[in-house]
């Protein structure tokens, strides 16, 4: 049986894992929507992020970003 704070670094572990791939989901659309270098600046960024709402919205505003101006200005309305 687990004790309280094995179970506190599984969920942590488990968030940051779906934290990774919500980050590297958004960068690859990015990537193949906006097949130039610029989408390489969001990254630093995006992997400074794990908050998993946060990340869930910043994946639907890469989504339906037209420029990759449109989601700098999402990441920053973001809080970033």
């Amino acid at each position: 049986m687990h004790d309280l704070h094995e179970l506190d670094i599984i969920r942590h572990l488990t968030e940051q894992a779906v934290a990774e791939a919500r980050q590297q989901g958004i960068f690859e659309t990015l990537t193949l929507r906006f097949p130039s270098e610029a989408v390489l600046y969001f990254k630093p960024d995006l992997e400074k992020i794990d908050d998993l709402q946060r990340l869930k919205a910043l994946h639907r505003a890469a989504i339906l970003a037209d420029t990759p101006e449109d989601f700098q200005k999402a990441l920053a309305e973001n809080g970033n």
